[in-house]
């Protein structure tokens, strides 16, 4: 039974993916799947009835001959139906499967199916949890996904257009060859068996070759993308470092190459069997009744049929085999992109969440909260804090001490593994995400630069506001609103090169926009992770008293290495190995002579 289940499963998978992606089609637009496959049995009904005509026009012609023999007479009217019949059948079958079917459904569906496929996927990762962002295996599935989500998907829908017209056809086929002998379809059918064990087998061949060298075609994509980028080829000029990329460029090409090349040398060889074993039985068949012909027990243009219904049964037997393949093919390649939206919500919220009420600075606590990744590297040990309502606060410790790991818990994109993180007293696991998120805002080291309007860049930090007075003023509290000013359309230019007439700034221009985006948001709770890494020192000082002053009532957290940012804080948290191991003001700390003193002094030493 087993063994049974393993035999049936590549079929049973197979369907359930095409069902997966019909019932997509049928929500997206129901009548375009409807005209899609409807033209397509109509132009599959139309090819049999055009070899019955062939067979009435035949036998008419003949039996007409025999009749003009005898005597003198017109062309008599059955064969002018019969041929005429014809045409219009060729009329309505290349109308419905060339115009209708190949040109306007098929477009149309392919077209508007690939919005719809990239609409979904990308809602989707927008409402992924950072846990499956942040996660390699996860990252490996979404650019398979991604990388074959406007194909692949369609091309099933394509292949089994076409796998559909060939059952059809067959069945015509299948049913007609039976009044010619109940074991001829069977044996036709039979003759296509290895092609269809074959084809089975390379839609395997190509989806392991794929699932093998995802990471080596991540690493395609990564080069590619770094041998095109100007800041990478400015530094590839200075370190003369072209000549080593573009090696592992080419040994990266070269190993995907071979892990295609290999496994397909052994299936072409075999391939070679089916058509022959085809043609021998196709053969066999007609020949067995050319004695029935020559007797007269057969017409010819029954026998005529005949060998058009045993060409159009194997042609479309071998058709489906084939189409079936492809769609196996394909399927494969589909369950990428429904495993992607089948990821699992990892942030559990509460069927009834505390609702926090008035949008104003909360109490945020940290008691006894330790944390460890799902690998089981453990960041944070047993920490415990409190950062009170409009107050301004700062981390401060060496790369990989934990800071971000506690701006990624204050945000909930992680929960703790131990201990609690406590909102005005309510536990962060009782609220809606929603709203939690209605009380931040964020300003990450590795902020987005949007290649949009200046006005867009701003206004994005909160879309639901409108307001053409803040966006300036914003960009005046950031030190952006100078170099605004100078570009072509002010606000209205185009950022970025990925568009025509783009204005291109330097990173500490877009520093200043992403944090504009934050003052223009007004959140009671700001986060601020390295805010100021690219911007001069005249700059920073600026920007940071338009902060002190716009969140003199309102909280402010800051992650930085510069101190010259931290000093002013209200309390300040010194993070080391994942532990708190000091806090205080900045006075309080210089006092104790500790690690903050230490890393101070060292830091200022370097100024001198």
């Amino acid at each position: 039974m087993k063994k049974i289940r393993e035999l049936f499963y590549p079929s049973i998978h197979l369907f359930s993916n095409l069902r997966k992606m019909l019932v997509l089609g049928w929500e997206m637009d129901k009548k375009l799947i409807i005209g899609y496959y409807l033209t397509t049995g109509i132009a599959a009904i139309a090819i049999i009835l055009t070899s019955f005509t062939l067979k009435y026009l035949i036998d008419n012609l003949l039996n007409a001959q025999k009749i003009q023999l005898n005597t003198a007479s017109s062309i008599p009217f059955i064969l002018i139906v019969v041929l005429g019949a014809r045409y219009i059948i060729n009329l309505i079958s290349g109308l419905t499967s060339w115009t209708f079917q190949q040109i306007y459904f098929d477009y149309l569906l392919r077209y508007k199916l690939q919005n719809y496929l990239s609409y979904k996927f990308y809602i989707k990762l927008a409402t992924l949890d950072i846990a499956h962002l942040e996660n390699p295996e996860a990252q490996d599935l979404i650019a398979k996904a991604r990388d074959t989500m406007l194909w692949r998907p369609p091309d099933m829908l394509r292949s089994f257009s076409y796998f559909f017209s060939s059952v059809v056809s067959s069945i015509a086929s299948f049913i007609i060859l039976i009044s010619f002998g109940f074991w001829i379809p069977f044996v036709v059918l039979l003759s296509a068996i290895p092609l269809l064990v074959l084809r089975a087998k390379y839609g395997t061949i190509q989806w392991s070759i794929w699932g093998s060298g995802a990471p080596g075609i991540r690493k395609l994509w990564y080069f590619s993308n770094l041998l095109s980028t100007p800041t990478a080829l400015r530094e590839m000029k200075i370190f003369k470092s072209s000549e080593e990329l573009l090696r592992k460029f080419k040994n990266t090409q070269d190993h995907l190459f071979e892990l295609n090349r290999k496994p397909l040398k052994n299936y072409v060889r075999i391939l070679t069997f089916p058509p022959i074993l085809e043609a021998a039985v196709l053969f066999a068949i007609a020949y067995s009744q050319l004695p029935h012909v020559l007797a007269g027990a057969l017409s010819i243009g029954s026998f005529t049929l005949l060998i058009n219904m045993i060409d159009s049964l194997s042609g479309q037997a071998v058709g489906a085999v084939l189409n079936f393949g492809e769609m196996y093919s394909n399927g494969l390649f589909v369950d990428h992109y429904f495993d992607v939206l089948e990821l699992p919500k990892l942030i559990k919220e509460k069927d009834k969440p505390h609702i926090l009420g008035k949008i104003t600075p909360p109490k945020i606590e940290f008691r006894n909260v330790s944390f460890e990744y799902s690998n089981g590297h453990k960041v944070l040990s047993n920490i415990s804090f409190s950062i009170a309502p409009g107050e301004n606060v700062a981390f401060v410790g060496e790369n990989g001490a934990g800071k971000s790991t506690i701006i990624k818990l204050i945000c909930r994109f992680y929960d703790v593994t131990e201990g609690e993180i406590l909102i005005n007293d309510v536990n962060i696991k009782d609220l809606a995400l929603s709203e939690w998120y209605d009380f931040l805002g964020t300003l990450f080291q590795d902020f987005v630069q949007y290649h949009f309007t200046v006005r867009d860049n701003i206004a994005l930090g909160n879309p639901n506001k409108q307001s053409e007075k803040e966006i300036k003023e914003a960009a005046i509290k950031s030190g952006a609103a100078d170099f605004i000013e100078e570009l072509p359309l002010k606000y209205d230019t185009i950022l970025g090169r990925e568009f025509e007439d783009g204005e291109e700034l330097s990173v500490g221009q877009w520093q200043k926009l992403a944090i504009a985006r934050a003052f223009y948001e007004e959140a009671p709770v700001l986060i601020l992770d390295e805010p100021t890494s690219a911007i001069d020192a005249e700059a920073e000082y600026e920007i940071f008293n338009n902060l002190e002053k716009a969140y003199e009532n309102k909280t402010l957290i800051l992650v930085s290495h510069r101190f010259s940012t931290v000093r002013n804080a209200h309390k300040i948290f010194i993070v080391d190995h994942g532990e708190i191991t000091e806090q205080g003001t900045h006075e309080e700390l210089m006092h104790k002579d500790g690690k903050y003193a230490k890393m101070f002094n060292a830091q200022a030493k370097g100024y001198q």
